[in-house]
C-alpha cells in the first residue's frame, strides 16, 4: 500500500509541474514566428541573441514568484576576483535581463518605474529617453557607475513593463568595449519578442 501511495503522489507532483509552463506562442506580438532556437524567459518574452553578443546564463529558478532572469556577454573573458574574494568571469560587456510577474498592469509599471529610481540612485545618469524597440516601449537611461570597486565603468538601462510583466534590461561596459553603449542596447531590445 505504501508503495502504491507514493507511486501515485509522485505521478500527481509529475503531472502538476509538468502543467506549471505556458506552451510557447506560435507567434510573437510583432508577428515574426516563435523561435525554438531564441533565449525565452517563461514564455512571456524570447531574444533572439544578436551578433557580438552570446548567451551566458538562463535561470528560471524564481519563476514560482514570476521571475526570470538571462544575461549575455560580448568578448573574451578573462578571470577576476570581486570584492568578496570570489572569482569570476569578466567580459567587455554584459546585458542582463530581468522579467517580474505581477497580478496588474499597474503593478509591472510601478515596479518598472521602482527600478528606475533605483538606478538614478546608484548610477551618475548622464540622460534619459523614451525609446521604442520591436513595437515596445522603455525608458533608457545612460551612466556612468560610481562604485569604485565595479569592474564597469559606464552603461546603459532600459525599463518598462509589457502586459503584467516589469522588464530591466542592463548594459555594462568595461573601458575596453568597442562598441556604443546606447546603440548595443537598442540593438539588443529590437532583438527582443514578446508573446501575444
Amino acid at each position: 500500500m505504501k508503495k502504491m501511495s507514493w507511486s501515485v503522489l509522485c505521478l500527481c507532483a509529475l503531472l502538476l509541474l509538468s502543467g506549471c509552463g505556458r506552451a510557447a506562442p506560435p507567434k510573437a506580438a510583432d508577428g515574426t514566428d516563435w523561435s525554438g532556437d531564441w533565449v525565452t524567459l517563461g514564455n512571456v518574452i524570447a531574444v533572439d541573441t544578436p551578433e557580438g553578443l552570446t548567451a551566458r546564463e538562463n535561470s528560471d529558478v524564481l519563476s514560482a514568484k514570476g521571475m526570470y532572469y538571462a544575461a549575455w556577454s560580448a568578448g573574451e573573458a578573462v578571470p577576476y576576483v570581486n570584492e568578496d574574494g570570489t572569482d569570476a568571469q569578466l567580459y567587455d560587456a554584459q546585458v542582463y535581463l530581468l522579467a517580474a510577474g505581477h497580478d496588474s498592469t499597474q503593478k509591472a509599471e510601478e515596479r518598472a518605474a521602482e527600478w528606475l529610481n533605483m538606478a538614478y540612485e546608484q548610477y551618475a545618469v548622464d540622460a534619459e529617453a523614451v525609446e521604442t524597440c520591436n513595437g515596445q516601449e522603455f525608458t533608457v537611461i545612460i551612466y556612468t557607475y560610481t562604485s569604485e570597486t565595479n569592474p564597469y565603468t559606464y552603461g546603459a538601462s532600459a525599463f518598462g513593463a509589457y502586459g503584467n510583466y516589469a522588464l530591466s534590461v542592463e548594459l555594462s561596459c568595461r573601458e575596453s568595449f568597442e562598441g556604443d553603449a546606447l546603440d548595443t542596447l537598442k540593438d539588443f531590445l529590437e532583438h527582443c519578442h514578446y508573446a501575444t
